[in-house]
């Protein structure tokens, strides 16, 4: 068996891509994703980039955006990229190898860079996104973003973007079956709300937000029970405030997976329209691989890809 103590864990995720054409027969959503990524291409052979700051209509520090790789691979139907976020705000520090120290980095000969790599296969009528997960790099929200602004406001040819997360848990089957909710756990760190959809956070957390406010803890856990603990005895009273707010957060959720983000713990216990009792944990529910590599040793994109393109070709067969 192979040490993996000195290995560093990557997760990679997957989600779907679709983009909505205009009303134009000669376009479909992997075609303009084709020439999104052929519009990059032809920039980065000029020597120039598309540099995207998602925060430019926000008072708010910048979050600036570029695609330092992309590559289409023809006989596969695969795309290759990473996504570069340059790092706004305070600047990290560095200890020398042999001092107990820290010193500031040089910046002036550019920008400090974080980068996730992601890999997007579209042999079907949909693309899929296998993305690694990077907790300082872009997320899935950016490369929507990113890729959403070239097709829309740059080569004008699709009028919409969605990504939708591909789970191992059912969040349809959920949706579909659910009757009656019985308990909700949600654990949250306060500050992270305000990443939540406006209509989210303003319709359910208002009244956490003000807590956050005022005792500024680390986390909030609610935790709403329809049903006594131990209690074999389900009662026949539907829940439709619970019910409503379960199914629309799930909704949204699906449409839009930074929501997720959002959240350390988000857990429903429901009974489904068959009388039996159903647990869905959202957090847990993502479709993920872990490979443990040596990251310092993975410097070149193909070798990126390399560690994913086996596990991504067997995970495009269960689709």
């Amino acid at each position: 068996m192979e040490n993996i103590e000195h290995l560093t864990p990557i997760r990679f995720h997957f989600y779907k891509l679709n983009f909505t054409p205009y009303k134009d027969a000669t376009h479909t959503s992997n075609s303009i994703l084709k020439e999104v990524i052929t519009y990059i291409m032809q920039e980065k052979a000029k020597g120039k980039g598309h540099l995207i700051d998602r925060h430019e209509s926000r008072n708010d520090e910048s979050r600036e955006l570029f695609m330092n790789t992309a590559l289409i691979m023809a006989k596969e139907k695969r795309i290759r990229c990473s996504l570069a976020l340059l790092r706004a705000g305070k600047t990290p520090m560095l200890k020398p190898a042999d001092k107990f120290k820290l010193v500031r980095l040089d910046t002036t000969q550019g920008s400090i860079a974080e980068q996730t790599h992601f890999y997007i296969d579209y042999n079907k009528d949909y693309a899929v996104i296998c993305l690694e997960f990077n907790s300082h790099g872009p997320r899935i929200s950016d490369v929507e973003y990113y890729l959403r602004n070239i097709a829309h406001d740059t080569l004008k040819i699709s009028k919409a973007t969605e990504v939708g997360l591909i789970m191992d848990v059912s969040v349809d089957k959920a949706l579909a079956s659910l009757k009656n909710v019985l308990n909700l756990e949600i654990k949250v760190q306060p500050k992270k709300l305000a990443k939540l959809e406006t209509d989210l956070n303003g319709r359910y957390f208002t009244s956490i937000n003000n807590l956050g406010n005022f005792l500024k803890p680390k986390f909030l856990k609610l935790e709403a029970m329809y049903q006594t603990p131990g209690n074999t005895v389900k009662s026949s009273q539907l829940n439709l405030e619970a019910n409503g707010m379960v199914k629309t957060m799930l909704e949204r959720m699906k449409k839009q997976p930074q929501n997720i983000d959002v959240f350390d713990s988000f857990v429903v216990k429901y009974e489904d329209k068959d009388g039996n009792e159903e647990t869905l944990n959202l957090l847990k529910g993502k479709k993920e691989i872990i490979k443990h590599i040596d990251v310092k040793s993975k410097t070149t994109a193909r070798e990126w890809y390399e560690i994913i393109e086996k596990d991504f070709d067997e995970f495009m067969e269960t689709l």
